[in-house]
């Protein structure tokens, strides 16, 4: 695994699909990048809804949902990194939108 992209979110709304789909769209070669998504200081109905959105939209790609009653973007960042495989890391916010060769070398 080349890069990891760790993104918190905290009760996310519809930016979060424009997000993941920005990371769809990456020219990268998707077995060489993971995305970890973690859903700190809250649960449901948003767990269900990104779940269900990843299964439906995001095939082929490497997507580690985690979920954490701990608010906090510093915990969810460190949670992240923790279970991080890549080489390189990056981090990205939930309402942002990245260019198809953010990943690039």
């Amino acid at each position: 695994m080349k890069i990891s992209v760790i993104i918190p979110t905290y009760k996310p709304q519809n930016y979060l699909r424009q997000c993941l789909d920005s990371l769809y769209r990456q020219t990268f070669f998707k077995s060489d990048y993971e995305v970890i998504l973690v859903l700190n200081g809250c649960h449901e109905p948003w767990f269900s809804d990104i779940k269900a959105f990843i299964s439906s939209r995001m095939h082929g790609m490497n997507i580690n949902l985690i979920q954490t009653a701990a608010p906090g973007v510093s915990n969810a960042r460190n949670l992240a990194l923790d279970c991080a495989k890549g080489e390189y890391i990056t981090f990205i916010d939930d309402d942002d939108y990245v260019s198809p060769s953010y990943l690039d070398d």
